[in-house]
């Protein structure tokens, strides 16, 4: 995954207790976002919100086509498995003296 500056907003998902993101959404310098895909690298510009939609759905995709050697019941239950971080940022206030 690449590196990005100190101004850029990163969200991470991830899926159970790892620690390692399954997929990234970044912040882009107009105020979108874009998904950084793990094999495809940066997607076109969307909204938070839908970035982050488009990046769960493809992550509950892949967890399900790779663990089909488990039951269904436990392949459903994974699929409540996932949790977002995102970096620290400074906000700036304005009209703070």
């Amino acid at each position: 995954m690449q590196a990005v500056d100190k101004h850029t907003i990163v969200y991470s998902l991830h899926s159970g207790r790892s620690r390692r993101a399954l997929v990234r959404v970044v912040s882009d310098c107009r105020g979108l976002y874009r998904i950084e895909w793990p094999d495809r690298g940066l997607s076109d510009l969307a909204n938070l919100t839908r970035c982050k939609a488009a990046a769960l759905e493809w992550a509950q995709r892949k967890v399900l086509t790779e663990d089909r050697k488990n039951n269904a019941a436990r392949r459903l239950k994974s699929l409540d498995n996932f949790w977002w971080s995102s970096s620290y940022t400074a906000h700036n206030v304005q009209g703070a003296a």
